[in-house]
């Protein structure tokens, strides 16, 4: 059976309370599994789609442990390169008394994520893919930018699927806007936020309308706008999925989450209203719960959908 292969990063979340939210908190540190592409690798493993990630970090105690905790959740990381030259990307997530996060990228020189050249992906691989999901992150500089655009065009020769999550941040949008529209031309599903990355990506200030613009008669789009749901777009109509009225703990790796329940519906060959239902429902599981990873199993997922359609 061909896999889904998740393409792009892995990286060590490192959570700091500050100044007051230090309250209460027994710990002044915490570290988990991180990466939007890791993250939805996660996922679609937990739902029982096969998977696979492909992606680099450094050879030390962060990536090895990033490395067992895919491979814990079922996720086949053959493909995941752990290269004793790179230090493994770290997220540092300072939390104020509000409990806003504000993240800062670790480190800023060769970001082992972006690594990433063609010879770290191997013959064969397309014989061995149904479909491959990859994340804007992955587009900020070469080598990673010119490897994957390289092979999403292999990947759309062939007939494979591409989905891509813009993860665009305003004062990155220069950096990578070459890159993100040649990686545009290869996709079949765009997914992001509304008004965080389509109004800034087309300059249209109708989150909905900015989303639309970028549709085609090959490209869906979702349009992500968090705790107001998601709508989906193709040529046909537009598909909307309100937030699901769940007790929120976490919000951390909902668009992870969305992406996995999305792909997951996907590739049993549901329908565009279904898939960005399926994403909604593992968003809405996910943030009931503490912590980026926790995406339901199937059974759970197919649960949910079928109560809140009752």
């Amino acid at each position: 059976m061909k896999q889904i292969l998740c393409l792009g990063d892995a990286c060590a979340d490192i959570i700091i309370p500050y100044g007051a939210a230090k309250i209460g908190v027994d710990k002044p540190l915490e570290f988990s599994c991180g990466g939007t592409a890791a993250n939805t690798a996660s996922g679609l493993a937990r739902l029982g789609a096969g998977c696979a990630f492909l992606g680099k970090a450094g050879d030390d105690f962060f990536g090895r442990t990033m490395k067992n905790a895919l491979e814990k959740d079922g996720v086949d990381t053959k493909l995941f390169t752990l290269d004793k030259n790179l230090s493994s990307i770290m997220i540092l997530a300072v939390i104020d008394e509000n409990n806003d996060r504000f993240p800062f990228l670790m480190p800023r020189e060769r970001p082992s994520h972006l690594q990433l050249y063609d010879a770290d992906i191997p013959e064969g691989l397309l014989d061995q893919i149904s479909f491959v999901h990859t994340t804007g992150l992955m587009l900020f500089e070469e080598p990673a930018a010119g490897t994957v655009c390289r092979f999403l065009e292999k990947c759309a020769g062939r007939g494979i699927r591409v989905s891509l999550d813009i993860n665009l941040r305003i004062e990155t949008l220069n950096r990578n806007k070459k890159y993100l529209y040649q990686a545009l031309e290869c996709t079949d599903y765009l997914l992001g936020s509304g008004l965080d990355e389509f109004v800034p990506l087309t300059g249209i200030g109708d989150p909905f309308k900015a989303a639309r613009s970028l549709v085609t008669d090959k490209r869906a789009v979702v349009c992500r706008m968090g705790n107001k749901g998601s709508i989906a777009f193709d040529r046909l109509g537009a598909y909307g999925c309100g937030a699901f009225p769940v007790e929120v703990v976490d919000t951390l790796g909902a668009g992870d989450a969305y992406n996995s329940g999305f792909l997951w519906a996907l590739s049993k060959e549901k329908d565009l209203q279904f898939a960005n239902q399926a994403g909604c429902a593992a968003a809405a599981i996910n943030i009931t719960r503490q912590g980026a990873r926790n995406c339901p199993d199937e059974k759970e997922l197919v649960f949910f959908l079928q109560t809140y359609e009752s």
